[in-house]
């Protein structure tokens, strides 16, 4: 009997390649807010090579992450090749081995992307903001903060892209490993959307998981930035006062995020064979008369 997932060297090594590459980030940022405070007796060029250090590592930690999502979507895809047509993981690795579903999902990865990185503030646009704050920058010139936040903002990069059009690119440690997952995720789910609704195999009672799953992804990197957006967005509810009740909940974000968009593939799937079945009735078969 066929397992319902079938197991293969690309999904186990692919797994532990991502959870290595995460904890990895994770570690690095605890250990960082753990000393933060240690830092102010540093100058100014020892903090940036040491901020220099721990984007280097983190970049590598990302790489290793991202090696291994590769892996496990070859492990997935190698599901089509050797598991029963009709089972929930043949559905999933047929829909990333269609070039036009891909293609999809790949263009929603990087749409959400873009997004994901104005919300968390990755990209900073202030055009009415105060132009002394950006006075003695020139462009393409970067800065570095050290201390003082929560894990995951800290230690931060800046780039001054263009300061006389208050533009920039900050950079904080779960921002930048977010900003690569979580669009990962969102491309994933539209991807087996995309396919089940091509092939006209989907119903309409799962679509909400995938749907809540990427709002609350956009709001993974900065609780903070999501309280001003939701708070423009709903006018009157105050934007200082709805940021810093949010900010203590970044974990929540990242809890309830990750699971929604890694879980809801596979129950678009399973509604997928649901519909298929009812569609395709197996035959009863005959009975001889007495």
């Amino acid at each position: 009997m066929q397992s319902r997932f079938p197991t293969s060297r690309y999904l186990i090594l692919g797994a532990l390649l991502f959870a290595v590459g995460c904890v990895w980030v994770g570690l690095d940022s605890a250990a960082w807010y753990a000393g933060q405070n240690l830092y102010g007796i540093y100058d100014q060029q020892s903090i940036v090579g040491l901020v220099q250090r721990y984007y280097a590592a983190e970049a590598l930690a990302i790489c290793v992450a991202l090696a291994g999502v590769y892996l496990t979507y070859r492990g997935i895809k190698d599901w089509r090749m050797a598991d029963n047509p009709d089972s929930v993981s043949f559905m999933l690795a047929d829909s990333l081995s269609s070039r036009m579903d891909l293609r999809i999902g790949f263009a929603a990865a990087i749409a959400y992307a873009v997004v994901y990185l104005f919300v968390s503030g990755t990209i900073v646009f202030q055009p009415g903001a105060n132009s002394g704050a950006w006075i003695g920058f020139a462009p393409l010139s970067w800065n570095v903060a050290a201390c003082c936040g929560p894990v995951g903002t800290v230690p931060a990069l800046i780039f001054y892209l263009a300061p006389q059009a208050h533009l920039a690119l900050q950079i904080l440690p779960l921002d930048a490993l977010f900003a690569v997952i979580v669009p990962i995720l969102v491309g994933f789910n539209v991807t087996v959307a995309a396919h089940s609704v091509r092939n006209k195999v989907v119903r309409g009672n799962v679509g909400w998981m995938s749907t809540l799953g990427i709002l609350t992804g956009l709001f993974t990197g900065c609780p903070t930035c999501a309280g001003l957006f939701l708070a423009s967005a709903f006018g009157g509810l105050g934007a200082t006062s709805l940021a810093v009740a949010l900010a203590p909940y970044q974990v929540l974000f990242v809890v309830v995020s990750i699971p929604l968009l890694a879980t809801s593939p596979f129950l678009i799937a399973v509604n997928a064979r649901r519909a298929l079945r009812a569609a395709c009735p197996l035959p009863t078969p005959a009975v001889s008369p007495a």
